[in-house]
């Protein structure tokens, strides 16, 4: 049974690092405009440098500006995002925009929350507090303690500002939607590894706020890595015990696929999953045990007849209406990232295409091959169209 759909960029990469936008030039008359995190968009480096430079001469003009503050900041930090988030340059850089904060704005909503976001931390969330003190409407700060409650197992908490999430409307209806699919390609009491913010908060808040899934054990792989308690707080919660000795102190590449590994030998009726947005480098020593079975991979040693879960899936478990019907204008925030991230379906949609095709049912083959060719369409991905068109279904 086919695993998976061998085309370049079915499975998109989660911060979308390969949008195609046209160069932004600067002149005398461009104002700044406000620079969003990139899980809502992301723009061309070098409209980043040049809101760099923008706001840095507001800041010039008045150094009391908390909103100029908080935007260089982000154009600064997503500036080359990709290859220098990481370097001391960039480091060094984000660190001197904060201590000038300090002495310009101390006190205010943006020094604590850009300050916190600096040195981020798991365990020490006092930034944070003093953020959400003064303005606990703003949602900036509700993704900084859901991580916080969920690394420290404070679970009440971890509800309260899941329910405080969805209350505020802050994650796009259609990221909703993809993430419920998410969770309802999965088998019940799944453990289900991610990627980021897009793919977990969502998930988070659909347990937390609507109680829906709960039985799934979402694990996102940064905060996975960053403490072992927490790993074995929450398998154990699944009456999961593991022997770490196993799990030598290993790269993230390693780490992940060996921990797939274990658990399935040791506790082969618990399903596991990752979501398709998980980075290639995570799962690529178990590429060929990974499964496609809707908007996740199953991982499994043994061969599973994964074409049939998939089409149960996809006809009965996920909601798809929503990729045909957009209730909002093409202008709404998120709505790029949203729709590079619907290119997901595209590889198990003509998984099933393939299916009805060689079962003779050509109606339906055809069904799956045009939806799949309108998400590509409305993602602007012409060589991925041509690649289907050229499908015989």
């Amino acid at each position: 049974m086919m695993k998976r759909f061998h085309y370049v960029l079915w499975v998109c990469v989660f911060v979308l690092l390969c949008l195609d936008y046209t160069c932004v030039g600067q002149s005398e008359s461009v104002k700044p405009e406000k620079v969003y995190r990139i899980v809502y968009e992301q723009k061309p480096n070098e409209w980043y440098v040049e809101q760099t430079e923008l706001w840095k001469k507001e800041i010039e003009k008045n150094p009391k500006n908390p909103e100029a503050w908080y935007n260089y900041y982000n154009a600064v930090r997503y500036a080359r995002y990709v290859e220098t988030i990481d370097t001391q340059d960039k480091q060094a850089r984000l660190k001197k925009i904060i201590e000038d904060m300090g002495k310009a704005i101390p006190g205010t909503y943006e020094y604590f929350l850009l300050k916190f976001w600096n040195s981020f931390s798991l365990t020490d969330v006092s930034l944070l507090e003093k953020a959400y003190k003064l303005q606990p409407e703003r949602v900036d700060t509700y993704y900084g303690f859901i991580s916080h409650y969920e690394f420290t197992g404070q679970e009440k908490k971890l509800k309260e500002f899941c329910e405080k999430l969805y209350e505020s409307k802050d994650i796009a209806p259609g990221l909703i939607n993809y993430n419920y699919n998410v969770l309802m390609s999965t088998e019940k009491d799944a453990i289900l590894f991610t990627n980021g913010d897009n793919d977990t908060y969502p998930l988070w808040m659909l347990q937390k706020a609507l109680g829906l899934r709960e039985d799934v054990t979402v694990l996102n792989i940064s905060i996975t890595r960053a403490g072992k308690d927490y790993l074995e707080r929450k398998l154990k919660k699944k009456d999961i015990t593991i022997d770490f000795s196993k799990l030598p102190k290993l790269k993230e590449k390693e780490f992940f696929p060996e921990l797939a590994k274990t658990l399935a030998e040791k506790y082969p009726d618990i399903p596991i999953y990752f979501a398709l947005t998980v980075y290639k480098n995570h799962i690529e020593s178990i590429t060929n045990d990974l499964y496609i079975v809707g908007l996740a991979y199953q991982y499994s040693p043994e061969r599973i007849d994964n074409m049939a879960l998939l089409k149960k899936n996809l006809e009965k478990n996920l909601r798809l209406d929503y990729l045909k019907y957009d209730w909002y204008d093409d202008n709404y925030l998120a709505k790029d990232i949203i729709t590079h991230m619907n290119l997901n379906y595209v590889a198990p949609m003509i998984m099933l295409a393939e299916h009805y095709k060689t079962s003779g049912e050509d109606k339906r083959a055809q069904e799956w091959k045009n939806w799949s060719l309108d998400l590509a369409r409305k993602a602007g991905k012409k060589e991925m169209v041509e690649e289907i068109e050229k499908k015989d279904l």
